[in-house]
């Protein structure tokens, strides 16, 4: 409920509670940038109802995060050095914890949530603490992370879930009754980055005023603060202009993140620059460093297509396929076609596997977990009474070194794209688009995932399944990651008059970190590919690809047959550089080809013809997909001497300004995370 004109904000959820929101303008900047990874493990269905407040908040905390800089060692725990992370439950009430949390390099891991709020509260948000048990240079490591300055793990982060908000990443539609998701969430992570929660915060305070001195060489003299120290005095202004820690917003007001606001973030030890306006542009992503990484052994690739409903995994070697005899059966008693993607969707250094079906039964995918074939996540219905097959891809999208999946819609729906984190084994909505902007059209989708651009985000290629000319999109996973569809090229199309559904896969076949695009046909068309370099594509982002020049192009299979080709590009041999397969989608004559990046460049070279499955006759033609990672081996015993140990508990002080002391404590809802989704089996 909203008090009189104003909302006001206390923040705990992972420490220093305190109130409001608010944000500025980010300017541009080639430095590197913070990484402010959202986790919405513990959100109880607010998130995941809510797209559009997802899409705000993560925007929030790109343009906030794209202003800091600072080097934040990784926190990557393992048998002898071990930590546990606590914080403010964000979606109930208590203190929670997650054991040996992974932090990447320069990112900071953030909890959210929402739940109802009694009074005009709007927020709550903090850094966490921890409890570190190893070496003095481990403890260290986590406590400090390499920066003099301050610099947090992460923390949490809860919204009030009734409150009236505008979740919109423009002004337009905010209403006076309304209060602003973007000034909240910004206030919010203001708080998690030190902002009134932070030891070097309360050393810059004096009296009742902040005489850090950036901030105070921007305000002209000491800068007043509110009652609890923990924001500026309500009203508090810098040329002009609101303030986003102030403690009191308007409704009907966005606040952006000052000078002030971010010369105080200078005073933490933070390197800031000034936020840009979400309305503008947010700067590009800093290309991180590259290095090829090979693979250790070598990676079976999977085929699916055999009429018993089971998925078979295949090694190669010098371009010969050989079947390894593990079979995988992701829906018992289904003999229909499956389609397959695979990633470490749980971040524990296995491969995982993602499967669907085709046309026929309810649309579902069904997640299993790579290191001992339980279910990762149970069968999930994605679109609701659609029975047209779906289609799948995998790949980390946002940069926290978790894969994402990515699932489209084939004919008979529009182009419908979603992406998925995967969370407290359910699927959790993260982006939701309509591909080549056109919902109507019917003939399905198609999907494709890699870092064409080697910013570190994973991009998004979308082609049609059919009834119009083949047509391509490519989405940028810097934006996806925000929720916003945002084309990294032109859409093209890629055989001119060819009516029949496209298949693209993504991979870096040359070894330069830049990932290729190769697209074929499917039936209705030979099983020409063409190869775009993903350097060429990034260097010319306003050109459309069908006038640059071609990385390969040749036929992969004969061109007499009109069948087309399914494309995956996976790395088998460990040399750093995939190998594109090809897979016919003749269901009578169901042959597969692996090419090197030099058969491909040679019009196919002489790799040779397999039918994996003994037999050319297949149910839907061949899908090749599933880059599938070894087991990983067992970890060295820790030492049986004492470590020492280190606690930080999370900051739990409370806002005391007027407005806040007289708000009750948030409610506990008591309900356990549930699934986003009905689990159904397929039929």
């Amino acid at each position: 409920m909203l008090i009189g004109r104003t909302v006001r904000a206390r923040r705990r959820t992972g420490t220093k509670p305190m109130p409001v929101l608010r944000l500025e303008s980010l300017e541009g900047r080639e430095v590197p940038a913070i990484l402010i990874q959202l986790d919405y493990s513990f959100d109880t269905g607010f998130f995941a109802a809510h797209a559009d407040a997802r899409a705000v908040l993560e925007r929030a905390a790109a343009d906030l995060g794209g202003t800091l800089t600072a080097n934040l060692s990784a926190i990557a725990p393992d048998a002898a050095n071990t930590w546990t992370a606590t914080f403010y439950n964000p979606a109930g009430a208590g203190q929670l914890a997650v054991p040996n949390l992974a932090v990447g390099a320069n990112a900071i891991r953030v909890f959210v949530g929402a739940r109802p709020v009694a009074g005009a509260e709007a927020g709550e948000g903090g850094p966490g603490g921890y409890r570190i048990g190893g070496s003095t240079e481990w403890m260290n490591a986590v406590a400090t992370r390499g920066h003099a300055g301050y610099s947090p793990w992460g923390g949490s982060l809860s919204f009030d879930s009734t409150m009236n908000w505008h979740f919109g990443l423009t002004t337009a539609g905010l209403t006076s009754d309304k209060a602003d998701f973007y000034s909240a969430a910004t206030h919010e992570l203001g708080h998690l980055l030190g902002v009134g929660t932070s030891q070097q915060w309360t050393s810059a305070v004096s009296g009742s005023t902040f005489v850090g001195a950036n901030a105070v060489a921007v305000y002209g003299g000491p800068v007043p603060l509110s009652s609890d120290r923990a924001h500026w005095a309500d009203g508090v202004t810098v040329g002009g202009q609101a303030t986003a820690m102030d403690p009191v917003l308007p409704r009907g007001t966005r606040v952006t993140w000052s000078s002030l606001d971010a010369a105080a973030l200078r005073d933490l030890g933070w390197n800031t620059g000034t936020p840009t306006p979400v309305a503008v542009s947010v700067p590009e992503p800093v290309r991180p460093a590259f290095a090829r990484v090979p693979l250790a052994g070598t990676q079976p690739v999977a085929f699916t297509g055999n009429t018993d409903g089971t998925v078979s995994l295949f090694t190669v070697a010098g371009g010969v396929l050989t079947d390894t005899g593990r079979r995988l059966t992701p829906f018992a008693g289904y003999r229909g076609a499956i389609r397959v993607a695979s990633g470490d969707f749980n971040g524990d250094g296995t491969t995982d596997y993602a499967f669907t079906t085709g046309a026929g039964p309810q649309a579902v995918v069904q997640l299993m977990n790579g290191r001992d074939g339980s279910l990762l996540v149970n069968q999930t219905v994605i679109f609701q009474g659609f029975t047209g097959g779906l289609f799948l891809a995998a790949a980390d999208i946002d940069r926290d070194g978790i894969a994402d999946l990515v699932v489209s819609a084939d004919a008979g729906a529009g182009p419908h794209i979603q992406t998925f984190r995967v969370i407290g084994g359910g699927l959790q909505l993260h982006s939701s688009f309509f591909a080549f902007d056109n919902p109507a059209f019917r003939g399905g989708a198609r999907v494709a995932a890699g870092d064409i651009d080697r910013d570190g985000f994973a991009d998004v290629v979308v082609t049609t399944g059919g009834q119009a000319e083949g047509r391509v999109a490519v989405y940028t996973g810097a934006d996806l990651r925000n929720g916003i569809a945002t084309r990294l090229t032109p859409d093209f199309i890629p055989f001119a008059g060819l009516w029949s559904g496209l298949n693209a896969a993504v991979g870096d076949m040359d070894g330069d970190g830049f990932a290729e695009l190769a697209i074929s046909p499917d039936r209705g068309g030979p099983a020409h590919v063409k190869v775009w370099s993903g350097a060429t594509l990034s260097a010319n982002r306003g050109v459309p690809p069908s006038t640059l020049p071609l990385t390969a192009s040749f036929y992969a299979l004969p061109p007499s047959d009109p069948s087309g080709a399914r494309l995956a590009l996976r790395d088998t041999d460990g040399d750093g550089r995939a190998e594109l397969f090809a897979g016919s989608a003749n269901r009578s004559n169901s042959l597969a080809r692996v090419f090197t990046i030099e058969q491909a460049q040679a019009g196919g070279g002489n790799a040779p013809l397999t039918a994996p499955f003994g037999t050319p006759v297949t149910y839907d033609g061949l899908y090749a997909a599933l880059h599938v990672a070894p087991l990983e081996t067992t970890l060295p015993a820790a030492s049986d001497e004492p470590t020492p140990t280190i606690t930080l508990d999370p900051v739990n002080r409370k806002c005391t300004c007027p407005g806040c002391r007289a708000l009750v404590a948030l409610v506990d809802s008591g309900a356990a995370p549930g699934d986003m989704f009905a689990a159904i089996p397929v039929k």
